[in-house]
């Protein structure tokens, strides 16, 4: 049986707070290390300097296809060259992933969908392990994400199995896959070693995660620490005030949950 353990990493993705904050750069970041954040998550390129600078890990970097996919053979073309260069990209910034995606069904089977997937995938997988990035496969739900493919912990699962490769991994954010009704205090101990990162946030307004929310995040947190997931929880919702307080609010939350 594993050691549990309270150490806990958080991050912070830039899309869901940088602009709310409502400060430069520099002191932007400064406060999230400050509130204890470890890592920042999808930073543009001139922000980077800055989040290095304030002692942050630069965690992953988001690659293309979210709608217009590797679902799809005909899209390859495209978008392997462009996961191929955010893959230089990462390493060359030293972040430790690109998060990739299905695209969007369009009324193709999930069979064909995987299938295809695990072809664009074998093609871009090589450089990845030569340059020292992973690849994070994201599931999203089929609510806020129109019709995308990869919207079942099913999916996600089946799909990091079959290409089975060391530098391929599920993101599982826990706000999309528990939207579509998926439980995510089992999926995780079942499937740790498959599992790079996790997201988080509330449901059903993908706020601030709370005690005693729709989620239960207190049971899902202990089971992944229980488990031995020694990654970051990536708070992945959009603040509905004060973004510092929030953030601090939901570290805090976590922590608590494992006794810190």
């Amino acid at each position: 049986m594993k050691t549990p353990t309270t150490a806990m990493k958080f991050s912070a993705p830039d899309w869901c707070f940088a602009a709310q904050a409502g400060c430069e750069a520099a002191e932007y970041y400064g406060r999230l290390r400050e509130i204890g954040y470890d890592a920042v998550e999808m930073v543009e390129p001139a922000r980077r300097a800055a989040a290095a600078a304030a002692g942050l890990k630069i965690l992953n970097l988001a690659g293309p296809g979210m709608t217009v996919g590797l679902n799809r053979q005909e899209n390859h073309p495209t978008l392997i060259p462009q996961i191929k260069a955010a893959i230089e990209e990462a390493a060359a910034t030293g972040a430790k992933a690109v998060i990739v995606f299905s695209g969007n069904r369009a009324g193709q089977f999930d069979s064909a969908g995987q299938c295809n997937c695990r072809i664009g995938l074998d093609a871009v997988i090589p450089l990845a392990a030569a340059r020292g990035v992973e690849l994070h496969f994201e599931a999203l739900n089929s609510y806020d994400h129109a019709d995308y493919q990869a919207d079942s912990l099913r999916y996600l699962f089946s799909l990091v199995k079959a290409v089975n490769s060391p530098v391929f991994k599920a993101l599982l954010d826990i706000y999309h896959m528990e939207m579509m009704g998926d439980d995510c205090a089992s999926a995780i101990p079942s499937f740790l070693p498959l599992l790079g990162h996790l997201h988080v946030a509330a449901i059903r307004t993908r706020t601030v995660p709370e005690a005693g929310g729709y989620i239960d995040y207190a049971w899902i947190v202990k089971a992944a620490v229980k488990a031995g997931y020694a990654g970051y929880w990536g708070m992945e919702f959009l603040p509905t005030g004060d973004v510092f307080a929030e953030l601090a609010q939901a570290r805090t939350l976590f922590l608590n949950y494992v006794g810190r």
